[in-house]
Protein backbone atom coordinates (compact mmCIF):
# COMPACT_ATOMS: atom_id res chain seq x y z
CA UNK A 1 0.00 0.00 0.00
CA UNK A 2 1.52 3.63 -1.19
CA UNK A 3 1.17 6.06 1.61
CA UNK A 4 -2.34 7.31 1.54
CA UNK A 5 -4.33 9.38 3.97
CA UNK A 6 -7.47 11.16 4.03
CA UNK A 7 -8.48 14.89 3.12
CA UNK A 8 -8.47 17.52 5.81
CA UNK A 9 -8.76 21.54 5.88
CA UNK A 10 -9.20 20.87 2.03
CA UNK A 11 -6.15 19.80 1.84
CA UNK A 12 -5.78 17.96 -1.23
CA UNK A 13 -4.79 13.82 -1.34
CA UNK A 14 -1.28 14.98 -3.61
CA UNK A 15 -0.05 16.94 -0.28
CA UNK A 16 -0.91 15.07 1.87
CA UNK A 17 2.05 13.04 3.22
CA UNK A 18 4.03 16.11 3.45
CA UNK A 19 1.73 17.65 5.58
CA UNK A 20 1.24 14.77 7.62
CA UNK A 21 5.18 14.91 7.90
CA UNK A 22 5.34 18.57 9.37
CA UNK A 23 3.46 19.77 12.99
CA UNK A 24 5.61 19.62 16.09
CA UNK A 25 6.52 15.65 17.31
CA UNK A 26 5.45 14.89 20.59
CA UNK A 27 7.56 13.81 23.39
CA UNK A 28 8.22 9.93 23.41
CA UNK A 29 10.63 7.77 23.44
CA UNK A 30 12.87 7.15 20.36
CA UNK A 31 11.63 4.57 18.20
CA UNK A 32 15.24 3.91 16.60
CA UNK A 33 16.68 3.35 20.69
CA UNK A 34 13.32 2.26 22.05
CA UNK A 35 11.83 0.03 19.59
CA UNK A 36 9.04 -0.45 17.73
CA UNK A 37 6.10 -2.42 19.39
CA UNK A 38 3.63 -4.78 17.31
CA UNK A 39 1.05 -2.76 16.27
CA UNK A 40 -1.97 -5.32 17.32
CA UNK A 41 -2.44 -7.56 20.88
CA UNK A 42 -1.40 -10.88 19.70
CA UNK A 43 1.05 -13.70 20.11
CA UNK A 44 3.10 -13.65 16.08
CA UNK A 45 3.70 -16.82 14.56
CA UNK A 46 0.16 -18.02 16.85
CA UNK A 47 -2.60 -15.26 16.71
CA UNK A 48 -1.33 -12.75 14.16
CA UNK A 49 0.95 -13.68 11.27
CA UNK A 50 2.32 -11.05 8.83
CA UNK A 51 0.84 -11.23 5.44
CA UNK A 52 2.78 -8.84 3.49
CA UNK A 53 5.88 -7.18 3.91
CA UNK A 54 7.25 -3.84 2.43
CA UNK A 55 8.31 -3.37 -1.37
CA UNK A 56 12.33 -3.03 -1.36
CA UNK A 57 12.43 -3.07 -4.75
CA UNK A 58 12.70 0.26 -6.53
CA UNK A 59 11.95 -0.73 -9.82
CA UNK A 60 8.36 -2.08 -11.42
CA UNK A 61 9.17 -5.86 -9.71
CA UNK A 62 8.10 -6.39 -6.37
CA UNK A 63 10.79 -8.06 -3.19
CA UNK A 64 10.55 -7.59 0.47
CA UNK A 65 13.66 -7.60 1.85
CA UNK A 66 14.64 -10.68 1.86
CA UNK A 67 14.22 -10.63 -2.24
CA UNK A 68 11.52 -12.93 -1.84
CA UNK A 69 7.83 -12.28 -3.20
CA UNK A 70 6.14 -11.61 0.34
CA UNK A 71 4.75 -8.12 -1.35
CA UNK A 72 3.56 -6.31 -3.78
CA UNK A 73 4.66 -3.08 -6.27
CA UNK A 74 4.22 -0.66 -3.94
CA UNK A 75 3.78 -1.84 -0.61
CA UNK A 76 5.07 0.53 1.72
CA UNK A 77 4.15 -1.15 4.95
CA UNK A 78 4.19 -4.33 7.27
CA UNK A 79 0.79 -6.29 7.14
CA UNK A 80 -0.40 -8.26 10.54
CA UNK A 81 -3.23 -10.62 9.83
CA UNK A 82 -5.38 -12.43 12.34
CA UNK A 83 -7.02 -15.62 11.46
CA UNK A 84 -10.37 -15.11 10.25
CA UNK A 85 -13.80 -13.08 10.22
CA UNK A 86 -14.77 -14.50 13.51
CA UNK A 87 -11.76 -13.23 15.30
CA UNK A 88 -12.10 -9.92 14.02
CA UNK A 89 -15.85 -10.34 15.58
CA UNK A 90 -14.50 -10.56 19.06
CA UNK A 91 -12.08 -7.48 18.50
CA UNK A 92 -8.21 -7.57 18.58
CA UNK A 93 -7.03 -4.12 19.74
CA UNK A 94 -4.42 -1.84 17.31
CA UNK A 95 -1.86 -0.64 19.46
CA UNK A 96 0.65 2.35 18.88
CA UNK A 97 3.61 0.88 18.17
CA UNK A 98 5.26 3.59 20.27
CA UNK A 99 4.61 6.63 22.18
CA UNK A 100 3.68 9.61 20.45
CA UNK A 101 0.56 12.19 19.64
CA UNK A 102 -2.53 11.67 17.35
CA UNK A 103 -1.70 13.14 14.03
CA UNK A 104 -4.97 12.71 12.08
CA UNK A 105 -7.94 10.13 12.19
CA UNK A 106 -10.28 8.58 9.97
CA UNK A 107 -13.62 6.54 10.51
CA UNK A 108 -16.81 5.37 9.78
CA UNK A 109 -15.74 3.32 6.26
CA UNK A 110 -17.71 -0.13 6.47
CA UNK A 111 -15.83 -3.61 7.17
CA UNK A 112 -16.18 -4.84 3.46
CA UNK A 113 -13.75 -7.08 1.68
CA UNK A 114 -12.93 -6.42 -2.00
CA UNK A 115 -14.29 -8.72 -4.03
CA UNK A 116 -14.31 -6.57 -7.43
CA UNK A 117 -13.33 -3.32 -9.64
CA UNK A 118 -16.32 -1.52 -8.61
CA UNK A 119 -15.44 -2.19 -4.82
CA UNK A 120 -12.62 -0.92 -5.69
CA UNK A 121 -13.79 2.50 -7.10
CA UNK A 122 -15.67 2.98 -4.24
CA UNK A 123 -12.98 3.21 -1.87
CA UNK A 124 -10.47 4.83 -4.16
CA UNK A 125 -8.66 7.49 -2.46
CA UNK A 126 -9.30 5.82 1.00
CA UNK A 127 -7.26 3.21 0.23
CA UNK A 128 -6.50 3.15 3.72
CA UNK A 129 -9.80 2.57 5.31
CA UNK A 130 -10.61 3.54 8.92
CA UNK A 131 -7.20 4.87 10.16
CA UNK A 132 -5.23 6.71 12.63
CA UNK A 133 -1.48 8.57 11.59
CA UNK A 134 0.50 9.44 15.08
CA UNK A 135 3.82 11.85 15.61
CA UNK A 136 6.68 10.30 17.22
CA UNK A 137 9.88 12.30 18.34
CA UNK A 138 12.41 12.74 15.93
CA UNK A 139 10.78 13.33 13.00
CA UNK A 140 9.08 9.72 12.77
CA UNK A 141 5.62 8.70 11.79
CA UNK A 142 3.42 5.72 12.03
CA UNK A 143 -0.15 5.27 10.21
CA UNK A 144 -2.60 2.40 11.21
CA UNK A 145 -5.27 1.10 8.25
CA UNK A 146 -8.11 -1.11 7.63
CA UNK A 147 -9.59 -0.56 11.22
CA UNK A 148 -12.70 -1.85 12.52
CA UNK A 149 -15.65 0.90 11.71
CA UNK A 150 -16.73 2.65 14.55
CA UNK A 151 -13.67 1.58 16.65
CA UNK A 152 -11.01 3.88 17.11
CA UNK A 153 -10.93 5.83 20.30
CA UNK A 154 -8.52 8.54 20.03
CA UNK A 155 -8.69 11.69 17.93
CA UNK A 156 -6.25 14.47 16.92
CA UNK A 157 -3.94 15.53 19.28
CA UNK A 158 -4.43 13.05 22.02
CA UNK A 159 -1.04 11.96 23.40
CA UNK A 160 -0.95 7.94 23.21
CA UNK A 161 1.54 5.65 25.15
CA UNK A 162 3.32 3.22 23.22
CA UNK A 163 1.00 -0.15 23.55
CA UNK A 164 -2.55 2.72 24.05
CA UNK A 165 -5.32 1.09 21.90
CA UNK A 166 -5.84 3.18 19.03
CA UNK A 167 -8.93 0.44 17.71
CA UNK A 168 -9.81 -2.85 16.37
CA UNK A 169 -8.63 -5.12 13.39
CA UNK A 170 -10.94 -4.68 10.49
CA UNK A 171 -11.73 -5.05 7.06
CA UNK A 172 -12.40 -1.34 5.55
CA UNK A 173 -10.37 0.22 3.10
CA UNK A 174 -8.41 -1.82 0.44
CA UNK A 175 -8.09 -5.07 2.11
CA UNK A 176 -9.23 -8.81 1.36
CA UNK A 177 -8.88 -10.38 5.36
CA UNK A 178 -8.93 -8.38 8.41
CA UNK A 179 -5.39 -7.17 9.09
CA UNK A 180 -3.86 -4.20 10.45
CA UNK A 181 -1.29 -2.40 7.92
CA UNK A 182 1.37 -0.56 9.59
CA UNK A 183 3.77 1.80 8.00
CA UNK A 184 6.52 3.68 9.41
CA UNK A 185 7.94 7.16 8.31
CA UNK A 186 11.37 8.82 8.82
CA UNK A 187 11.24 12.21 7.67
CA UNK A 188 8.23 11.73 5.38
CA UNK A 189 9.79 8.97 3.73
CA UNK A 190 8.46 5.53 4.37
CA UNK A 191 10.69 2.64 6.15
CA UNK A 192 10.97 -1.07 6.41
CA UNK A 193 11.08 -2.03 9.92
CA UNK A 194 12.66 -5.19 9.53
CA UNK A 195 15.81 -3.16 8.42
CA UNK A 196 15.59 0.35 9.17
CA UNK A 197 16.01 1.41 5.36
CA UNK A 198 13.83 2.63 3.04
CA UNK A 199 11.48 0.89 1.48
CA UNK A 200 13.17 2.00 -1.94
CA UNK A 201 16.92 0.57 -0.64
CA UNK A 202 16.61 -2.93 -2.47
CA UNK A 203 16.83 -5.62 -1.22
CA UNK A 204 19.29 -8.20 0.60
CA UNK A 205 21.00 -5.39 2.09
CA UNK A 206 21.88 -5.75 5.64
CA UNK A 207 19.82 -3.66 8.42
CA UNK A 208 19.35 -3.31 11.53
CA UNK A 209 15.60 -4.12 12.96
CA UNK A 210 13.04 -1.64 14.40
CA UNK A 211 11.23 -4.40 16.42
CA UNK A 212 11.21 -4.00 20.65
CA UNK A 213 13.41 -7.01 22.03
CA UNK A 214 10.72 -8.12 23.94
CA UNK A 215 8.37 -8.57 21.33
CA UNK A 216 10.42 -9.76 18.08
CA UNK A 217 9.12 -10.12 14.85
CA UNK A 218 10.65 -12.73 12.71
CA UNK A 219 10.83 -13.16 9.14
CA UNK A 220 8.84 -16.15 7.84
CA UNK A 221 9.11 -16.92 4.03
CA UNK A 222 5.79 -18.85 4.08
CA UNK A 223 3.16 -19.03 7.43
CA UNK A 224 0.40 -21.70 7.48
CA UNK A 225 -1.46 -19.84 9.84
CA UNK A 226 -5.33 -21.90 9.86
CA UNK A 227 -5.92 -25.68 9.10
CA UNK A 228 -8.50 -27.95 9.65
CA UNK A 229 -10.46 -31.05 8.61
CA UNK A 230 -14.10 -31.58 6.48
CA UNK A 231 -16.09 -33.90 5.58
CA UNK A 232 -16.55 -32.81 2.11
CA UNK A 233 -14.67 -30.11 -0.23
CA UNK A 234 -13.67 -27.14 2.32
CA UNK A 235 -16.40 -24.19 2.16
CA UNK A 236 -13.29 -21.29 1.74
CA UNK A 237 -15.94 -18.49 2.06
CA UNK A 238 -17.10 -20.63 5.44
CA UNK A 239 -13.48 -21.48 7.01
CA UNK A 240 -12.34 -18.00 6.25
CA UNK A 241 -15.37 -16.25 8.05
CA UNK A 242 -14.85 -18.57 11.05
CA UNK A 243 -17.30 -20.77 10.43
CA UNK A 244 -15.57 -24.57 9.76
CA UNK A 245 -16.19 -28.36 10.77
CA UNK A 246 -14.55 -29.19 14.21
CA UNK A 247 -15.92 -32.33 14.86
CA UNK A 248 -15.86 -35.25 16.56
CA UNK A 249 -16.97 -36.89 13.00
CA UNK A 250 -19.17 -39.95 12.37
CA UNK A 251 -17.46 -42.85 11.35
CA UNK A 252 -19.87 -42.69 8.54
CA UNK A 253 -18.10 -39.75 7.01
CA UNK A 254 -17.88 -40.27 3.22
CA UNK A 255 -14.17 -38.53 2.90
CA UNK A 256 -11.56 -36.94 5.53
CA UNK A 257 -10.52 -34.25 4.28
CA UNK A 258 -7.39 -32.04 5.37
CA UNK A 259 -7.11 -28.58 4.35
CA UNK A 260 -4.68 -25.50 5.14
CA UNK A 261 -4.70 -21.62 4.16
CA UNK A 262 -1.53 -20.27 3.71
CA UNK A 263 0.59 -16.77 3.25
CA UNK A 264 3.48 -16.64 0.91
CA UNK A 265 3.38 -19.78 -1.46
CA UNK A 266 6.20 -19.33 -4.37
CA UNK A 267 6.24 -21.72 -7.79
CA UNK A 268 7.51 -24.82 -6.55
CA UNK A 269 6.97 -25.14 -3.07
CA UNK A 270 5.86 -28.49 -2.33
CA UNK A 271 2.73 -29.43 -0.30
CA UNK A 272 2.36 -32.70 1.90
CA UNK A 273 -0.79 -33.69 3.35
CA UNK A 274 -0.76 -36.61 5.91
CA UNK A 275 -3.36 -38.13 7.95
CA UNK A 276 -2.23 -40.43 10.94
CA UNK A 277 -4.75 -42.48 12.72
CA UNK A 278 -4.69 -42.92 16.47
CA UNK A 279 -2.66 -46.11 15.92
CA UNK A 280 0.10 -44.19 14.49
CA UNK A 281 -0.74 -45.74 11.03
CA UNK A 282 -0.61 -43.00 8.13
CA UNK A 283 -3.56 -43.41 6.70
CA UNK A 284 -3.49 -40.75 3.76
CA UNK A 285 -0.05 -39.15 1.98
CA UNK A 286 -0.30 -36.93 -0.81
CA UNK A 287 1.63 -34.28 -2.62
CA UNK A 288 1.03 -31.39 -4.32
CA UNK A 289 3.50 -28.84 -6.06
CA UNK A 290 3.02 -25.41 -6.48
CA UNK A 291 2.15 -23.74 -10.09
CA UNK A 292 2.22 -20.28 -9.58
CA UNK A 293 3.41 -17.72 -6.85
CA UNK A 294 0.35 -16.48 -4.48
CA UNK A 295 0.29 -14.18 -1.57
CA UNK A 296 -2.08 -16.27 -0.17
CA UNK A 297 -3.42 -19.83 -1.10
CA UNK A 298 -6.18 -22.40 0.25
CA UNK A 299 -4.87 -25.99 -0.56
CA UNK A 300 -6.97 -29.14 1.05
CA UNK A 301 -6.92 -32.79 0.22
CA UNK A 302 -7.94 -35.91 1.14
CA UNK A 303 -9.19 -39.62 1.19
CA UNK A 304 -12.27 -41.91 1.61
CA UNK A 305 -12.27 -44.51 4.27
CA UNK A 306 -10.24 -47.63 2.57
CA UNK A 307 -12.56 -50.00 4.49
CA UNK A 308 -16.75 -49.57 5.91
CA UNK A 309 -16.47 -46.46 7.49
CA UNK A 310 -13.53 -44.49 9.60
CA UNK A 311 -12.37 -46.80 12.19
CA UNK A 312 -13.20 -44.37 15.41
CA UNK A 313 -10.49 -42.70 17.16
CA UNK A 314 -8.56 -39.84 16.88
CA UNK A 315 -6.88 -38.35 13.58
CA UNK A 316 -4.28 -35.97 13.52
CA UNK A 317 -3.39 -34.22 10.18
CA UNK A 318 0.03 -32.36 8.90
CA UNK A 319 0.13 -29.99 6.11
CA UNK A 320 3.93 -29.55 5.08
CA UNK A 321 5.29 -26.60 2.58
CA UNK A 322 8.85 -27.55 1.27
CA UNK A 323 10.66 -24.95 -0.23
CA UNK A 324 13.96 -25.65 -1.50
CA UNK A 325 16.45 -22.42 -1.48
CA UNK A 326 19.85 -22.62 -2.63
CA UNK A 327 19.64 -26.21 -2.09
CA UNK A 328 19.19 -26.31 1.04
CA UNK A 329 15.01 -27.63 1.95
CA UNK A 330 12.82 -25.09 4.24
CA UNK A 331 9.84 -27.01 5.61
CA UNK A 332 7.27 -25.35 7.68
CA UNK A 333 4.06 -27.08 8.51
CA UNK A 334 0.93 -27.09 11.02
CA UNK A 335 -1.00 -29.77 12.17
CA UNK A 336 -4.56 -30.19 13.85
CA UNK A 337 -6.70 -33.14 15.36
CA UNK A 338 -10.57 -34.31 14.96
CA UNK A 339 -11.80 -37.25 17.49
CA UNK A 340 -14.28 -39.68 14.76
CA UNK A 341 -16.85 -41.47 16.74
Amino acid sequence: MRAMGWKRSGLPLCLLAVWLSQGASASADPIETEGLGLPLVCAIGQTCWVAKYVDADPSGDARDFRCNRRTYDGHDGTDFAIRDLAVMAQGVPVVAGASGRVKNVRDGMQDVALTDEASRKRIAGRECGNGVVMDHEGNWQTQYCHLKDGSIKVKAGDKVERGGQLGLVGLSGKTEFPHVHLTVRKDGKAIDPFTNRQMIAGCGKDGKSLWRADQPVEYEPASLYNAGFATGKPDIEAIRSGKREEGPFPTTAPVLVLWADIFGVETGDRLLFRIINGDGKVVFNYEDRIERTQARRFAFAGSRPKTNGWPAGTYTGQVTLIRTVDGKEMKRDVSRSVAIQ
